[in-house]
Protein backbone atom coordinates (compact mmCIF):
# COMPACT_ATOMS: atom_id res chain seq x y z
CA UNK A 1 0.00 0.00 0.00
CA UNK A 2 1.23 3.80 -0.85
CA UNK A 3 0.56 5.00 1.94
CA UNK A 4 1.33 8.84 1.20
CA UNK A 5 -0.73 8.50 -2.23
CA UNK A 6 -3.60 7.29 -0.15
CA UNK A 7 -3.47 9.72 2.38
CA UNK A 8 -3.60 12.24 -0.48
CA UNK A 9 -6.65 11.07 -2.55
CA UNK A 10 -9.12 10.63 0.52
CA UNK A 11 -7.34 14.34 1.80
CA UNK A 12 -8.56 15.83 -1.65
CA UNK A 13 -11.52 13.99 -2.39
CA UNK A 14 -13.04 15.19 1.56
CA UNK A 15 -12.04 18.44 0.57
CA UNK A 16 -13.83 18.51 -2.72
CA UNK A 17 -16.88 16.68 -0.94
CA UNK A 18 -16.63 18.76 2.47
CA UNK A 19 -16.54 22.17 0.10
CA UNK A 20 -18.69 21.66 -2.83
CA UNK A 21 -20.86 18.60 -1.63
CA UNK A 22 -24.15 21.37 -2.28
CA UNK A 23 -23.71 21.26 -5.31
CA UNK A 24 -24.70 17.94 -5.40
CA UNK A 25 -27.04 18.47 -2.87
CA UNK A 26 -25.09 16.96 0.24
CA UNK A 27 -25.48 17.91 3.32
CA UNK A 28 -24.20 16.37 6.59
CA UNK A 29 -24.71 18.59 9.45
CA UNK A 30 -23.96 20.90 11.70
CA UNK A 31 -21.82 18.51 14.15
CA UNK A 32 -18.92 17.94 11.98
CA UNK A 33 -15.59 17.35 13.77
CA UNK A 34 -13.58 19.27 11.10
CA UNK A 35 -13.45 22.57 9.35
CA UNK A 36 -16.65 22.88 6.86
CA UNK A 37 -16.76 26.84 7.51
CA UNK A 38 -20.50 27.85 7.45
CA UNK A 39 -19.24 31.10 5.74
CA UNK A 40 -18.38 28.84 2.72
CA UNK A 41 -22.02 28.77 0.59
CA UNK A 42 -21.21 25.50 -1.22
CA UNK A 43 -20.28 23.53 1.98
CA UNK A 44 -22.01 20.20 2.40
CA UNK A 45 -21.60 20.24 6.57
CA UNK A 46 -20.69 22.79 9.54
CA UNK A 47 -18.42 22.92 11.83
CA UNK A 48 -18.87 22.03 15.12
CA UNK A 49 -17.36 24.68 16.62
CA UNK A 50 -20.33 27.31 15.58
CA UNK A 51 -22.74 24.88 16.95
CA UNK A 52 -21.24 25.04 20.40
CA UNK A 53 -20.64 28.53 20.59
CA UNK A 54 -24.74 29.16 19.07
CA UNK A 55 -25.85 26.83 22.15
CA UNK A 56 -24.18 28.43 24.65
CA UNK A 57 -25.60 31.52 23.43
CA UNK A 58 -29.11 29.89 23.33
CA UNK A 59 -28.64 28.70 26.22
CA UNK A 60 -28.05 31.17 28.35
CA UNK A 61 -30.89 33.50 26.43
CA UNK A 62 -29.22 35.64 24.11
CA UNK A 63 -30.32 34.03 20.91
CA UNK A 64 -34.04 34.24 21.78
CA UNK A 65 -34.35 31.57 24.42
CA UNK A 66 -33.49 28.08 24.90
CA UNK A 67 -36.44 25.65 24.67
CA UNK A 68 -36.50 21.68 25.42
CA UNK A 69 -36.54 21.10 21.96
CA UNK A 70 -33.22 23.54 21.08
CA UNK A 71 -31.81 21.24 24.30
CA UNK A 72 -32.60 18.04 22.74
CA UNK A 73 -31.08 19.23 18.95
CA UNK A 74 -28.08 20.03 20.99
CA UNK A 75 -27.78 17.02 22.59
CA UNK A 76 -28.36 14.97 19.00
CA UNK A 77 -25.48 16.84 17.59
CA UNK A 78 -23.41 16.33 20.49
CA UNK A 79 -23.83 12.67 19.95
CA UNK A 80 -22.93 12.32 16.10
CA UNK A 81 -20.03 14.27 16.90
CA UNK A 82 -19.19 11.92 19.26
CA UNK A 83 -20.22 9.15 17.61
CA UNK A 84 -17.89 10.41 14.62
CA UNK A 85 -14.60 11.16 16.85
CA UNK A 86 -14.92 7.78 18.29
CA UNK A 87 -14.56 6.00 14.81
CA UNK A 88 -11.24 7.71 13.53
CA UNK A 89 -10.26 9.57 16.69
CA UNK A 90 -8.39 12.69 15.16
CA UNK A 91 -7.68 10.87 11.99
CA UNK A 92 -9.91 13.73 10.83
CA UNK A 93 -7.36 16.34 11.36
CA UNK A 94 -4.92 14.10 9.46
CA UNK A 95 -6.94 12.64 6.64
CA UNK A 96 -9.93 14.48 5.97
CA UNK A 97 -10.10 18.59 7.38
CA UNK A 98 -10.24 20.62 4.67
CA UNK A 99 -7.96 23.61 6.19
CA UNK A 100 -5.39 20.49 7.02
CA UNK A 101 -5.47 19.46 3.37
CA UNK A 102 -4.87 22.80 2.07
CA UNK A 103 -1.89 23.45 4.59
CA UNK A 104 -0.82 19.97 3.34
CA UNK A 105 -0.74 21.61 -0.23
CA UNK A 106 1.20 25.01 0.87
CA UNK A 107 3.47 22.68 2.68
CA UNK A 108 4.42 20.75 -0.70
CA UNK A 109 4.95 24.28 -2.52
CA UNK A 110 6.88 25.41 0.00
CA UNK A 111 9.36 21.82 -0.13
CA UNK A 112 9.33 21.95 -4.09
CA UNK A 113 10.32 25.80 -3.98
CA UNK A 114 13.01 24.64 -1.59
CA UNK A 115 12.02 27.17 1.00
CA UNK A 116 13.37 26.50 4.07
CA UNK A 117 11.79 24.73 7.05
CA UNK A 118 11.34 24.98 10.44
CA UNK A 119 10.68 22.83 13.76
CA UNK A 120 8.93 22.86 17.05
CA UNK A 121 11.16 21.98 19.61
CA UNK A 122 9.38 20.53 22.84
CA UNK A 123 10.12 23.17 24.78
CA UNK A 124 8.17 25.35 21.98
CA UNK A 125 5.54 23.21 21.84
CA UNK A 126 4.82 23.66 25.74
CA UNK A 127 5.20 26.85 25.28
CA UNK A 128 2.63 27.02 22.39
CA UNK A 129 -0.15 25.12 24.07
CA UNK A 130 -1.72 28.24 26.01
CA UNK A 131 -2.74 29.33 22.06
CA UNK A 132 -5.40 26.97 21.41
CA UNK A 133 -6.53 27.12 24.92
CA UNK A 134 -6.89 30.83 24.23
CA UNK A 135 -8.91 29.85 21.40
CA UNK A 136 -11.16 27.27 23.40
CA UNK A 137 -11.50 30.09 25.90
CA UNK A 138 -12.83 32.54 23.18
CA UNK A 139 -15.18 29.85 22.03
CA UNK A 140 -16.35 28.84 25.44
CA UNK A 141 -16.51 31.56 27.62
CA UNK A 142 -16.94 34.98 25.83
CA UNK A 143 -20.70 34.12 25.35
CA UNK A 144 -21.08 34.07 29.37
CA UNK A 145 -19.71 37.91 28.84
CA UNK A 146 -22.54 38.43 25.99
CA UNK A 147 -24.83 36.80 28.39
CA UNK A 148 -24.06 39.39 30.69
CA UNK A 149 -22.44 42.33 29.95
CA UNK A 150 -22.07 44.12 33.16
CA UNK A 151 -19.46 46.09 31.52
CA UNK A 152 -18.48 47.36 27.81
CA UNK A 153 -21.76 45.86 26.80
CA UNK A 154 -21.85 47.37 23.36
CA UNK A 155 -18.65 45.43 22.60
CA UNK A 156 -19.98 41.88 24.19
CA UNK A 157 -23.32 41.96 21.97
CA UNK A 158 -20.77 42.32 18.65
CA UNK A 159 -19.52 39.09 19.75
CA UNK A 160 -22.05 36.68 19.24
CA UNK A 161 -19.87 33.84 17.55
CA UNK A 162 -16.39 35.01 18.91
CA UNK A 163 -14.30 32.37 17.90
CA UNK A 164 -15.75 32.22 14.24
CA UNK A 165 -14.92 35.84 14.03
CA UNK A 166 -11.11 34.82 14.74
CA UNK A 167 -11.14 31.55 12.88
CA UNK A 168 -8.54 30.90 9.50
CA UNK A 169 -10.97 29.09 8.47
CA UNK A 170 -13.54 31.55 8.08
CA UNK A 171 -11.24 33.63 5.94
CA UNK A 172 -9.02 31.08 4.06
CA UNK A 173 -11.90 28.73 2.96
CA UNK A 174 -15.05 30.89 1.57
CA UNK A 175 -11.61 32.25 -0.65
CA UNK A 176 -11.29 28.68 -2.08
CA UNK A 177 -14.85 27.79 -2.62
CA UNK A 178 -15.19 31.04 -4.65
CA UNK A 179 -17.17 33.43 -1.96
CA UNK A 180 -14.62 36.44 -1.28
CA UNK A 181 -17.63 38.59 -0.18
CA UNK A 182 -17.41 36.43 3.31
CA UNK A 183 -14.16 37.77 3.98
CA UNK A 184 -14.64 41.54 3.78
CA UNK A 185 -13.27 43.56 6.85
CA UNK A 186 -16.69 44.52 8.59
CA UNK A 187 -16.87 47.71 9.22
CA UNK A 188 -20.64 47.91 11.27
CA UNK A 189 -18.86 48.19 14.63
CA UNK A 190 -15.51 48.94 15.88
CA UNK A 191 -16.02 45.42 17.60
CA UNK A 192 -16.54 43.68 14.23
CA UNK A 193 -13.69 45.63 12.65
CA UNK A 194 -10.83 44.33 15.11
CA UNK A 195 -12.18 40.77 15.28
CA UNK A 196 -12.35 40.89 11.49
CA UNK A 197 -8.69 42.32 11.53
CA UNK A 198 -7.30 39.92 13.55
CA UNK A 199 -8.78 37.01 11.98
CA UNK A 200 -7.29 38.21 8.50
CA UNK A 201 -4.19 38.97 10.18
CA UNK A 202 -4.25 34.94 11.77
CA UNK A 203 -5.39 33.78 8.18
CA UNK A 204 -2.82 35.88 6.55
CA UNK A 205 -0.31 34.28 9.26
CA UNK A 206 -1.50 30.47 8.73
CA UNK A 207 -0.91 30.78 5.06
CA UNK A 208 2.73 31.99 5.54
CA UNK A 209 3.28 29.49 8.23
CA UNK A 210 2.41 26.40 6.49
CA UNK A 211 4.75 27.00 3.65
CA UNK A 212 7.99 26.58 6.15
CA UNK A 213 5.74 24.54 9.15
CA UNK A 214 3.48 21.33 8.62
CA UNK A 215 0.25 21.84 9.76
CA UNK A 216 1.01 25.17 11.35
CA UNK A 217 -2.16 26.20 12.40
CA UNK A 218 -3.35 22.59 13.96
CA UNK A 219 -0.77 23.26 16.50
CA UNK A 220 -3.34 26.10 17.86
CA UNK A 221 -6.73 24.55 16.73
CA UNK A 222 -9.45 24.62 19.17
CA UNK A 223 -11.54 21.68 17.46
CA UNK A 224 -8.32 19.18 17.75
CA UNK A 225 -7.95 20.27 21.19
CA UNK A 226 -11.47 18.72 21.25
CA UNK A 227 -11.21 15.69 19.12
CA UNK A 228 -7.91 14.63 21.45
CA UNK A 229 -9.94 14.19 24.22
CA UNK A 230 -11.58 11.43 22.87
CA UNK A 231 -8.76 9.91 22.22
CA UNK A 232 -8.74 6.92 25.09
CA UNK A 233 -12.08 5.86 23.66
CA UNK A 234 -11.84 6.18 19.97
CA UNK A 235 -11.45 3.14 17.95
CA UNK A 236 -8.96 3.81 15.68
CA UNK A 237 -5.37 4.05 17.79
CA UNK A 238 -1.53 4.09 17.32
CA UNK A 239 0.46 1.46 18.96
CA UNK A 240 3.92 0.89 19.91
CA UNK A 241 5.99 -2.74 21.26
CA UNK A 242 9.12 -1.06 23.11
CA UNK A 243 11.14 -4.97 22.21
CA UNK A 244 11.24 -4.12 18.74
CA UNK A 245 12.12 -0.49 18.54
CA UNK A 246 15.50 0.35 18.49
CA UNK A 247 15.38 4.05 19.31
CA UNK A 248 16.26 5.21 15.66
CA UNK A 249 14.64 8.50 16.32
CA UNK A 250 12.93 8.51 12.93
CA UNK A 251 8.94 8.43 13.93
CA UNK A 252 9.90 11.88 15.77
CA UNK A 253 11.97 13.35 13.04
CA UNK A 254 9.47 12.10 10.09
CA UNK A 255 5.99 13.66 12.10
CA UNK A 256 4.38 16.45 11.18
CA UNK A 257 3.54 17.51 14.61
CA UNK A 258 7.10 17.30 15.98
CA UNK A 259 5.67 14.95 18.25
CA UNK A 260 8.32 13.26 20.61
CA UNK A 261 6.78 10.96 22.82
CA UNK A 262 6.50 8.12 20.32
CA UNK A 263 10.18 7.70 20.51
CA UNK A 264 10.56 8.40 23.88
CA UNK A 265 7.41 6.28 25.09
CA UNK A 266 8.58 3.14 27.44
CA UNK A 267 6.07 0.91 29.11
CA UNK A 268 2.94 1.61 27.28
CA UNK A 269 1.50 0.20 24.62
CA UNK A 270 -1.36 2.90 23.16
CA UNK A 271 1.36 6.08 22.36
CA UNK A 272 -1.72 8.11 20.40
CA UNK A 273 -1.02 11.09 22.22
CA UNK A 274 -3.12 14.50 22.21
CA UNK A 275 -2.19 16.05 19.03
CA UNK A 276 -1.21 13.08 17.11
CA UNK A 277 -3.23 12.99 13.61
CA UNK A 278 -3.14 9.40 13.04
CA UNK A 279 -1.57 10.05 9.48
CA UNK A 280 0.48 7.21 9.90
CA UNK A 281 3.90 8.55 8.74
CA UNK A 282 5.55 6.94 12.12
CA UNK A 283 4.71 3.59 10.71
CA UNK A 284 5.51 4.30 6.79
CA UNK A 285 8.73 5.15 8.03
CA UNK A 286 9.60 2.91 11.05
CA UNK A 287 12.41 0.24 9.76
CA UNK A 288 11.47 -2.31 12.38
CA UNK A 289 8.75 -4.75 11.73
CA UNK A 290 5.92 -4.41 13.92
CA UNK A 291 7.58 -1.83 16.04
CA UNK A 292 4.60 0.93 15.64
CA UNK A 293 0.97 -0.57 14.17
CA UNK A 294 -2.33 1.42 13.34
CA UNK A 295 -5.27 -0.56 15.82
CA UNK A 296 -8.91 -0.14 15.11
CA UNK A 297 -11.22 -1.79 17.71
CA UNK A 298 -8.19 -3.81 18.53
CA UNK A 299 -7.57 -5.50 14.95
CA UNK A 300 -3.60 -3.99 13.16
CA UNK A 301 -4.45 -2.70 10.40
CA UNK A 302 -1.19 -1.26 8.98
CA UNK A 303 1.97 -2.34 10.18
CA UNK A 304 5.51 -1.17 10.50
CA UNK A 305 7.93 -3.24 8.28
CA UNK A 306 11.48 -2.93 7.68
CA UNK A 307 11.26 -4.74 4.13
CA UNK A 308 9.28 -1.53 3.21
CA UNK A 309 11.82 0.71 5.16
CA UNK A 310 14.63 -0.62 3.04
CA UNK A 311 12.76 -0.09 -0.25
CA UNK A 312 11.61 3.31 0.18
CA UNK A 313 15.11 4.38 1.45
CA UNK A 314 16.51 2.48 -1.73
CA UNK A 315 18.79 0.18 1.19
CA UNK A 316 19.03 -3.75 1.47
CA UNK A 317 20.61 -4.11 4.77
CA UNK A 318 20.72 -3.14 8.63
CA UNK A 319 24.17 -1.61 7.67
CA UNK A 320 23.15 0.37 5.29
CA UNK A 321 20.70 1.89 7.55
CA UNK A 322 22.77 2.47 10.22
CA UNK A 323 25.01 4.65 7.48
CA UNK A 324 21.69 6.77 6.68
CA UNK A 325 21.26 7.49 10.67
CA UNK A 326 24.68 8.40 10.51
CA UNK A 327 23.76 11.17 7.94
CA UNK A 328 20.75 12.22 9.55
CA UNK A 329 17.59 10.30 7.30
CA UNK A 330 14.58 11.18 8.24
CA UNK A 331 15.14 14.74 9.23
CA UNK A 332 13.25 16.32 5.85
CA UNK A 333 9.31 15.76 6.44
Amino acid sequence: MNLSRLRWTVSSVAFAVLLFGAYLGLYFGDFLPTFSCRYADTRSGTCFMMTIQRTIQMLLGTIGGFARKDMMIFLKQLLYFSLLVMLIGRAWCGWICPLGFFQDVLYWIGRKLRIGYVRFSKTIRNRLVWIKWGFMFVALLIPLWVAFPVFFPHVALNLRMPFCQLCPGKYILPLLVGNPDRIAVNYESTTHLVMSLLGLSFSVLVVLGAVIKNRFWCRFCPLGLILSWFRKISFFKLMKDDEKCTRCEICYNICPMDIHEVFESRGRKDVTFPECHLCLKCIQNCPETDALKAVYLGMPIYRSSSKRFFKNSGTSTAGDFRALKKIGIGHEH
